[in-house]
């Protein structure tokens, strides 16, 4: 909407500077409050799944893919809040779904898989394909304890 103006008045006497270098901004989501769908079962999915458990392990997350790590498997184990479903995906699998990650190495799959998702106005993460992405998940530093 104001793509292309300079500046737009904000705040009473402030001015808003509009700044064309970086589009993205940053947030912070409750995962504990969404349902997320994670298509995938290898090394990709392994990590994005760990990044989500670690930093909310309460996190409602379904997982599906043809094929399954016993990493994953393992660490279902560990977290009943990650369920397992070792199948294809199919559209049906977006129901009751608010944030899916994509981590399907197959270019064709992953388009398919993100336009099934944006038909149901989900915000979609595609692993390593970041012109198909909505969100990017970034890397969190801990130091000390």
């Amino acid at each position: 909407m104001w793509a292309g103006l300079p500046s737009f008045t904000g705040l009473p006497g402030k001015e808003v500077k509009i700044m064309d270098k970086n589009p993205l901004f940053p947030v912070f989501i409750k995962l504990e409050t969404l349902n997320v769908l994670v298509v995938g079962g290898g090394f990709v999915a392994l990590e994005k799944l760990t990044a989500m458990i670690q930093n909310s392990p309460l996190t409602a997350i379904r997982l599906v893919a043809c094929s399954i790590s016993e990493e994953i498997k393992q660490l279902a184990q560990l977290h009943p809040t990650i369920q397992l479903k070792q199948k294809s995906f199919d559209p049906g699998d977006l129901a009751g779904v608010e944030l899916v990650v994509c981590a399907v190495n197959d270019v064709a799959a992953s388009t398919a898989i993100r336009a099934a998702a944006k038909e149901k106005r989900l915000l979609v993460n595609v692993a390593d394909k970041p012109d198909l992405c909505d969100f990017y998940l970034g890397s969190i530093v801990q130091k000390g304890s």
